[in-house]
């Protein structure tokens, strides 16, 4: 099951970096990578999105743990369908255009504000910060993720999920900040027309997941467990 959720989420990451290099393309070219050494450079750029992902690896552990005490609860059906109910809602709520994006960029400036200071220092440390907060920022198809690594009942896996989506999103904003004639600015915002379609996707793969998941999950000992309001845990040798 595990080997699901890492093509889920590496799948996720590729996709959803098309959607990035229309949303985060402008910051990285706006990177100042052209103030630093020569020597650092390389360096600054795997350091910025090192932190990225270590900052989706963290929302990732945050969520994957109620997800986790969800399923030591024995929500874990429900909660798999209701987030492919939550991400199909959001969807038409975001075509509506009554998502709340003014309350969202109002929330979000105490992660702009920083940014646009570490903008204007070159040096690693500032790139490093740059990552992390830009992992951050509020974004649709990160929503998306935190929707299956949330799903995935465990911290240890919602962790690696979210990792592994960072980690998809990479190429796509190296390509962009390398060869920015391959991206222009027309093509990166017709990217943003994938995020409806995948989302839909991965909406009905978690309803029809909570659908068809057993009551019982397994463990090494071949027993089922009692877990609580009538759930058990049932072992797999």
């Amino acid at each position: 099951m595990q080997e699901l959720w890492w093509t889920a989420a590496l799948t996720t990451g590729l996709v959803g970096s098309l959607h990035c290099v229309g949303m985060c393309g402008p910051l990285a070219m706006a990177l100042p990578i052209g103030r630093l050494p020569h020597s650092q450079r390389k360096l600054a750029i795997g350091l910025y999105h090192m932190a990225r992902i270590i900052a989706y690896s963290g929302l990732g552990l945050f969520v994957g743990t109620i997800g986790q005490g969800l399923l030591l609860a024995g929500l874990q059906r429900p909660v798999s369908i209701g987030a492919g109910i939550f991400l199909l809602l959001w969807m038409v709520l975001k075509r509506g255009r009554l998502s709340g994006l003014s309350t969202i960029n109002r929330a979000s400036r105490w992660i702009t504000q920083p940014m646009a200071r570490f903008l204007q220092r070159p040096t690693l440390s500032a790139f490093a910060g740059l990552g992390f907060l830009n992992g951050l920022l509020p974004c649709g198809f990160i929503y998306v993720a935190l929707t299956g690594a949330i799903a995935t009942g465990q911290a240890d896996t919602g962790a690696m999920y979210m990792g592994l989506f960072g980690l998809g999103t990479v190429p796509a904003l190296l390509t962009v900040r390398s060869l920015p004639n391959l991206f222009p600015t027309a093509l990166r915002q017709k990217f943003a027309l994938f995020t409806p379609l995948f989302t839909i996707a991965v909406a009905l793969f978690l309803l029809i997941r909570g659908v068809y998941m057993p009551t019982t999950i397994t463990d090494k000992t071949g027993q089922e467990i009692p877990v609580c309001h009538g759930a058990t845990v049932e072992a797999t040798r």
